[in-house]
């Protein structure tokens, strides 16, 4: 009796184990990347979905109805800056995302970005120098 009660218990470690690392893997739950650009006029934000340290994939999301939380606190899309990474979740729509979470912006970060911001390019940055 007490063998087929470590085999059972054996058994059932062996079956979870898989069920973890299945689990650990779709941590974080959306979307995500790091912020390329914003456009507050435009009410949409673009996210390049790269590995570290490399390019990868742009892709801009509506998000007018979004809820947008900035290192944990409530925001609007004039706190992202660009180059912050953030989770994208998206509801029927995949081009409109419902909730932003942005953290930690990378050194250097800007308000808007090469395509749009607010309306006015706050960055020091100028074309052709």
């Amino acid at each position: 009796m007490k063998t087929l009660i470590s085999y059972a218990m054996a058994l059932s470690i062996l079956l979870a184990i898989p069920g973890m690392a299945l689990a650990k893997d779709k941590k974080g739950g959306g979307p995500g990347g790091k912020v390329t650009a914003v456009n507050v006029s435009g009410n949409t934000i673009t996210v390049s979905a790269g590995k570290k340290g490399g390019s990868g994939e742009e892709k801009t999301y509506k998000v007018s109805d979004a809820t947008i939380t900035v290192n944990g606190s409530s925001a609007k899309l004039v706190d992202v800056l660009v180059g912050m990474n953030v989770k994208i979740t998206t509801g029927s729509s995949p081009d409109a995302a419902t909730a932003i979470e942005a953290t930690a912006a990378a050194k250097g970060g800007k308000k808007g970005g090469k395509k749009g911001g607010k309306g006015d390019d706050t960055s020091s940055e100028q074309p052709g120098t």
